[in-house]
């Protein structure tokens, strides 16, 4: 039997101050830990967010009992917006301003409700296989994905990103002509 307030030997606990860079937070007044959740307050986090400029405003770290310390972002988004665009099968890209958010999946359906794309047996497609977004400026779907796309028929993509947001849009692949719209 452990005794009251020892570590089972399972457990990891944050043992190091949290950091930001050179200095460390403090704890009860930057941020709090009860159990196996981390608090940060709304003072230390309208410091850290700054001018609160789209994208990673702060980067912290988190050191444990055992283990990798962990890197914690304190990032500012608005919702991505998608642009319509026009290309080819063998080179597609839809303009997109993240603003500070950051592609997390791509799902694509037809009208008909069925699944799209190379994995049909689920709407979710694979990272660099059907697209990627690699830039800061565009969301690229492969040759690959458009392989796999019925001719003339319309495909409902839609983008779910790190900050819990979706955007919807639109392709239609005609021979090897594609033109994506945004919802």
């Amino acid at each position: 039997m452990a005794r009251p307030g020892a570590v089972h030997p399972d457990q990891v606990e944050l043992d190091h101050p949290l950091g930001h860079g050179d200095r460390d937070l403090a704890k009860g007044e930057d941020y709090t830990v009860s159990g196996d959740r981390l608090t940060l307050t709304a003072d230390a986090l309208s410091r850290l967010a700054g001018d609160r400029e789209c994208g990673v405003n702060a980067t912290l770290e988190a050191g444990f009992s055992r283990g990798v310390p962990w890197r914690i972002d304190v990032i500012t988004y608005d919702p991505p917006v998608l642009s319509n665009a026009t290309g080819s099968t063998g080179s597609y890209a839809i303009p997109t301003r993240f603003r500070g958010d950051m592609l997390a999946t791509m799902e694509a359906r037809y009208d008909d409700g069925s699944n799209a794309g190379r994995a049909d047996w689920t709407p979710y497609q694979q990272w660099d296989t059907a697209f990627s977004a690699y830039t800061g400026d565009s969301i690229k779907l492969t040759p690959d994905f458009f392989n796999a796309v019925k001719d003339g028929s319309r495909v409902t993509l839609t983008f779910d990103f790190w900050s819990g947001a979706s955007v919807t849009y639109h392709v239609t692949r005609t021979g090897t002509s594609v033109t994506g719209t945004a919802a």
